[in-house]
């Protein structure tokens, strides 16, 4: 959601905070979304026994996509202080999406330019778009609508000159700047707040879609980068089917022979109660595209993902914070089991919402649990391994895992997600198979640490908000080991094994 979005009383009871339309296999499912009072408390925690991960540590499923690499920054309203970017660099962000507005940088009435925008706060554009730029390899530009009275389909060459100019000025400043995404939720079914745009229909998304990507190619033609833009959408608020299906049916019946669509974009924020669902979102897409003759594996963007659309809200605000961790990791654990090519944390800070943020307002290098979970997804390793848990249900409520190998390391990411319903805790046996040579012909370091309710968390102490390793010690391991851990309500822990002395 564009920052700020649909902002709604955090205390109000049984409201409907968003509707949103969530596309499962068997079927079309509506998901209501529903805001708790900041002051209901969580139920309290119940043991619920023992569980058992299981990681085959030989079984190569391919490079993982580490999602500590896909990151949000909100708008240039939003420009972090400068110990929170020396945190962001410790994330090494690859991707970072930012927003362009060209209702913001020109001037519609005086019909003049100004790419560097005040943003309000003291700031300047360019304050922001540095930061970006400095973070990562890539840039996804969110460009948004033109200001309304130029988003005229009989008259498109106005907003399509200012488009032109935007992307020509920025793709000049930052040559890093490489996908497009054309428009933000443009299925939204809300009022727009007062710094979003409105909803339209396919038929007009498809039409300002191909005014977009003529746009593209010529930028391309006239710079020749090093790093042509590429350009996709189309950025809908959530997996709908209608949207998506309807804007390749549109694609492929489009004549121009000159036509680009570089990957399909989304987001998704309705399957807090069944983050498992998301994992069957990549193939659908795939079943798609062969049902359309397009290439199958044209890559698939998650561009926003998380729990709490808009202003919407959990229990308290302190476990909510806990939750929307907890809550990220388990989407990100389904989305890269799936194959999902990106799919981008949200959000560095954001800008109404806070549960939603990994840093502090007002704060500089402060940090919520959220931010220490990217930490730990950043210390994970470079292939995936299956990891199977006893304690999931079907939906993806309980303890899953992440688990990583390379030669000289074993990394798994366990994580108790319960929402806001759950109350079980857990004893995990964290039963490792097949571990290389490496970790087997000596002694090892094992090393772990912890996101919980009283660790690595700065609501229950300021002082002690960063990333805590709770246990660390030598041992030697045979090829089947097994560890044990306590995962509380919505815990995170990540267990690191190295050889000794190797880190």
């Amino acid at each position: 959601m564009d920052p700020g979005a649909r902002a709604v009383s955090r205390r109000a009871v049984a409201l409907i905070a968003a509707a949103v339309v969530a596309v499962l296999a068997g079927g079309l499912a509506v998901i209501v979304l529903v805001n708790r009072p900041d002051d209901d408390p969580p139920p309290q925690p119940v043991i619920a026994g023992g569980s058992t991960v299981t990681v085959d540590a030989a079984r190569d499923l391919g490079p993982f996509g580490n999602p500590a690499g896909f990151q949000n920054q909100s708008g240039p309203e939003e420009p972090l202080g400068s110990a929170d970017l020396d945190r962001v660099a410790r994330l090494e962000p690859q991707v970072v999406r930012a927003w362009f507005k060209p209702h913001m940088y020109y001037d519609h009435e005086a019909t003049t330019f100004d790419f560097d925008f005040a943003t309000g706060n003291g700031d300047s554009a360019y304050d922001y778009y540095d930061q970006v730029a400095a973070q990562g390899e890539s840039i996804i530009g969110n460009f948004d609508q033109c200001d309304q009275v130029l988003m005229r389909l009989d008259r498109t060459e106005d907003c399509r000159w200012v488009l032109k100019a935007g992307l020509l000025h920025y793709k000049k400043r930052y040559p890093s700047l490489r996908y497009i995404e054309v428009f933000n939720e443009p299925d939204k079914t809300w009022k727009p707040s007062a710094i979003e745009q409105p909803a339209m229909s396919l038929d007009d998304y498809y039409r300002w879609y191909q005014v977009a990507y003529r746009v593209v190619n010529e930028v391309n033609d006239e710079l020749a980068p090093d790093v042509p833009l590429e350009i996709g959408g189309p950025s809908s608020y959530t997996f709908n089917e209608d949207f998506l299906t309807g804007f390749l049916d549109r694609y492929v019946r489009d004549g121009d022979p000159d036509k680009r669509f570089a990957f399909i974009s989304y987001h998704q924020y309705a399957q807090r109660e069944r983050p498992a669902t998301v994992a069957r979102e990549r193939e659908i897409v795939r079943g798609w595209m062969r049902e359309r003759k397009l290439d199958e594996d044209r890559p698939v963007f998650v561009t926003e993902y998380g729990i709490f659309p808009g202003a919407n809200t959990g229990t308290t605000f302190e476990a909510d914070l806990l939750t929307h961790a907890a809550g990220m990791a388990t989407l990100g654990r389904y989305y890269a089991y799936s194959g999902t090519d990106m799919y981008l944390h949200w959000v560095y800070d954001h800008l109404e919402n806070e549960r939603k943020s990994m840093f502090v307002d007002d704060v500089d290098g402060g940090v919520y649990p959220y931010y220490n979970l990217v930490l730990m997804q950043r210390m994970l390793a470079t292939r995936l391994v299956p990891a199977e848990s006893d304690a999931v249900t079907d939906t993806g409520i309980g303890v899953s895992a992440v688990a990583t190998t390379e030669d000289r390391k074993v990394a798994v990411l366990l994580t108790n997600y319960q929402w806001t319903t759950g109350a079980a805790e857990h004893d995990v046996t964290l039963a490792l198979r097949n571990l290389p040579a490496t970790l087997t012909a000596g002694e090892v370091t094992v090393e772990r640490y912890l996101v919980d309710a009283r660790t690595s968390n700065r609501t229950s102490n300021p002082l002690g908000q960063d990333l805590q390793r709770v246990e660390r010690y030598d041992t030697r391991l045979t090829a089947s080991a097994d560890l044990g851990l306590h995962l509380g309500v919505n815990a995170m822990s990540l267990v690191v094994i190295t050889p000794k002395g190797a880190r």
